[in-house]
């Protein structure tokens, strides 16, 4: 009797199974936050719903958009669940989207939502949806064959990989915004008619945006600061232009502590030219490696200037300065004094390895 006793007990600690079946779930695969302008309802928040289907091919994905203002997005997802069937499953949404007014005028501290809750996966992608996120929700690509499969390909570089595009994930995004001495990058997403176009980039400080590169200028970053091969040089060259696809690049950076710090960056690449007029390796092929090294380095210069004077630090010198200090609070205040007259050199070494065919 004491044993059916002690087992009975024991039966009623134990606790039943708290997870829904996947069929009353909905799985969200992308998230967008815009501003409204409104002080009492700023954000909306839309959610892309993946419906389950047994057909998996190109066009086949079918998904519904659910959209609501709230004062907080806690409060918008709460309120989100009354406009569905099924719980939300926020566990494979690997995309998400801030509108372009909600980065220039938003606060960032409610972006902690996206940290702090504990179903979303750090390594998700992030970026800034134009016109607005909703915008960029509504694109059902016809190659699509899984619901928001196409970003997820964009940005994981599974599918494409461009050297125009450039990937931020939440954990970096998170860590950019608390860290000092770099700054939040993310990049632009376009919505078109069936498609996307992701070949831009846009720079923060802590709080909002400061500054768009152009595809050209997102190149050269994505190229110095994330080491981005399959990319391309280019210049004029005599009568036509010479193209260098780039298999290979590495980069280093050297500080030089004074009163107005020198950063001296070097670069250093290889490839094969895929565009050139013809015999111009034969006939100065030592020559155009040092004309693409100058031309190139001019180009990442301007570039470093742009962003400086706009007041933004995306390729953390400021954290390297504070790593060959001793990183305490005065040097970062010193840092942050001269950075306006920080001075760039960018010296770039170009090697060729052939012209790209076999003669």
């Amino acid at each position: 009797m004491f044993k059916a006793f002690v087992v009975l007990l024991i039966c009623s600690l134990l606790a039943g199974c708290g997870m829904k079946d996947i069929d009353k779930r909905f799985y969200v695969v992308t998230t967008g936050v815009d501003w409204t302008g409104n002080p009492e309802k700023p954000f909306r928040v839309s959610l892309r719903l993946a419906i389950t289907s047994n057909k998996v091919e190109s066009g086949s994905s079918r998904t519904q958009i659910q959209t609501v203002e709230a004062p907080s997005i806690a409060e918008a997802v709460r309120h989100l669940k009354a406009f569905v069937d099924k719980e939300l499953d926020f566990g494979h949404c690997r995309v998400f989207i801030l509108g372009k007014d909600l980065v220039a005028n938003g606060n960032p501290d409610a972006m902690s939502w996206f940290a702090r809750r504990r179903d979303i996966q750090k390594v998700a992608f992030v970026g800034v949806g134009e016109p607005d996120a909703l915008s960029v929700l509504k694109v059902t690509p016809e190659s699509e064959r899984f619901p928001g499969n196409a970003l997820f390909l964009t940005f994981g570089n599974e599918g494409t990989e461009s050297s125009y595009t450039v990937t931020t994930y939440l954990f970096d995004l998170t860590r950019r915004h608390f860290e000092e001495g770099m700054d939040p990058v993310l990049p632009v997403i376009r919505s078109l008619d069936k498609t996307y176009q992701i070949d831009r980039v846009l720079l923060m400080d802590k709080a909002r945006m400061r500054l768009i590169l152009n595809p050209d200028e997102t190149q050269l970053y994505n190229m110095t600061a994330n080491e981005a091969g399959k990319s391309e040089v280019k210049m004029p060259y005599r009568d036509g232009r010479i193209v260098l696809t780039v298999n290979q690049i590495r980069t280093h950076t050297d500080i030089a502590i004074g009163e107005v710090p020198l950063v001296t960056l070097k670069v250093y690449m290889s490839g094969i030219l895929e565009e050139s007029p013809p015999e111009a390796l034969e006939n100065d092929w030592n020559g155009i490696e040092r004309q693409l090294g100058k031309r190139f380095s001019s180009e990442v210069e301007d570039l470093l200037y742009k962003i400086r004077d706009a007041g933004v630090d995306p390729y953390g010198f400021g954290l390297h300065y504070l790593a060959t200090t001793f990183g305490n609070k005065q040097d970062f205040a010193h840092w942050k004094s001269v950075y306006p007259e920080v001075r760039f050199k960018v010296v770039t070494h170009v090697k060729i390895t052939g012209p790209g065919v076999v003669r």
